[in-house]
């Protein structure tokens, strides 16, 4: 039977979806990519929730994980050198047991830095005698075989008894410089919506210490996730979801010196959601070969539709949106999309039901071109919760991603290659 380009998409989410964990299908193909499944034997009988995926270009890859237990949450990294094929054991990093505060927005990340440098930060609850989150982080610079202390990132003039930090990014830099960027939510604000304060810190040393945070932007959506991006030029885009007055829109900010100074702050789209409606856009950045995209999603503004997600292409030089278009086609109820730059064309992974099954919850995957095309979407699995996006080289990736199960939260992982 001779498949049609969608018709092979489709089959190949399904033949993921019954593939048991423990084997290894042969990799069917797709007009753009192969996919083969690399769900390390140990997830099979671990709850893992929230992953973070990184990859350093070399073969490395870094897996990041949350499991509740009776104590709380705990997030979990697992290493790889050879493109996952092969995981080690997983430790955990936090050194409070059960602190973690965690969920599919707002989850631990992971990055690779120069220098044999593996950083992660997420938002931890403090101890009793005070209420509130922090973000906090722990680095390794021998390659993630010991960590160093946990650090408590600054959390500016805002008062420890009442300050939720949460939504954490991470991204290179200059070399051995790594930024870190969350919101830090006060209290609820006048007016409908509640308002956060987007922050910045910066490491000099591959994420052992950290300076002071800064503001940066406007007032933003408290639910909604920022994302960063930064090249060795001293460019640092930063997008959030931007809070004005009763409605809510993405909003990019952008620094040409390093994240010293913000002399950019523009608007992604400018239809903001009403402040009573459904939860506020989830934001993606990346920058590739000069290029910068954004994507974002946003809820619908009547009970019943199917909401949308949208990409921008912009200048790096300005801030200034080239062109926009609209990525919902085949999907429902769109979650928050995730970029990752491969060359100079981008993967865009978006968590929706497909419009075909809506019954099915997929991670939907396509490539964007440098000529503005885009692929057929690869659907991943189904009863999705949460996905994870990271790009190895220019012609491979990896997804990953939560299914709901009938035995439990199952997270599973799928090396993409590239055509």
């Amino acid at each position: 039977m001779t498949l049609r380009p969608a018709a092979m998409v489709r089959a190949w989410g399904a033949a993921l979806l019954l593939t048991p964990l423990a084997c290894t299908p042969a990799p069917p193909t797709t007009p753009w990519a192969g996919v083969r499944e690399i769900t390390p034997a140990f997830l099979a009988r671990t709850a893992a929730l929230d992953p973070c995926l990184a990859a350093d270009g070399t073969g490395r890859l870094a897996l990041a994980y949350v499991v509740h237990d009776s104590l709380g949450a705990d997030v979990w990294l697992a290493l790889s050198a050879d493109s996952g094929a092969h995981f080690g054991t997983p430790v955990r990093i936090d050194p409070r047991r059960g602190t973690v505060a965690s969920d599919a927005r707002s989850r631990p990340v992971v990055l690779f830095a120069p220098g044999d440098r593996v950083v992660l930060a997420w938002s931890a609850t403090r101890d009793s005698a005070r209420a509130g989150e922090d973000v906090v982080a722990r680095s390794s610079d021998d390659g993630g075989v010991s960590f160093g202390p946990e650090v408590v990132l600054d959390a500016g003039p805002v008062a420890p008894e009442s300050a939720q930090a949460a939504y954490v990014a991470l991204a290179n830099a200059a070399p051995g410089r790594v930024l870190a960027c969350w919101l830090e939510t006060p209290g609820a604000g006048a007016g409908g919506l509640a308002r956060a304060t987007v922050r910045l810190a910066a490491s000099e040393d591959g994420g052992q210490t950290w300076g002071a945070s800064v503001s940066v932007g406007g007032a933003a959506a408290v639910d909604g996730r920022p994302a960063l991006c930064a090249d060795t030029a001293g460019t640092v885009a930063l997008a959030y979801p931007g809070a004005r007055d009763s409605a809510r829109a993405p909003r990019l900010a952008l620094s040409r010196d390093g994240g010293a100074s913000f002399a950019f702050d523009t608007l992604l789209s400018a239809e903001g959601e009403p402040g009573a409606g459904g939860s506020s856009a989830g934001v993606a950045l990346a920058l590739a070969r000069g290029r910068g995209y954004a994507a974002w999603s946003a809820a619908p503004a009547t009970r019943g539709a199917g909401g949308r997600v949208s990409t921008a292409r912009w200048r790096v030089s300005d801030g200034a949106m080239e062109a926009r278009h609209a990525q919902s086609d085949s999907l429902l109820a769109p979650g928050d999309p995730l970029l990752a730059p491969l060359g100079d064309r981008v993967l865009l992974g978006v968590p929706a039901r497909a419009a075909e099954d809506p019954a099915r919850r997929v991670f939907a995957v396509r490539l964007l071109g440098a000529d503005e095309g885009a692929s057929p979407w690869l659907l991943l699995g189904a009863g999705v919760r949460s996905a994870t996006l990271a790009v190895e080289n220019r012609s491979r990736a990896c997804a990953g991603w939560v299914e709901q199960t009938a035995d439990g939260p199952r997270l599973r992982l799928a090396r993409l290659s590239l055509r």
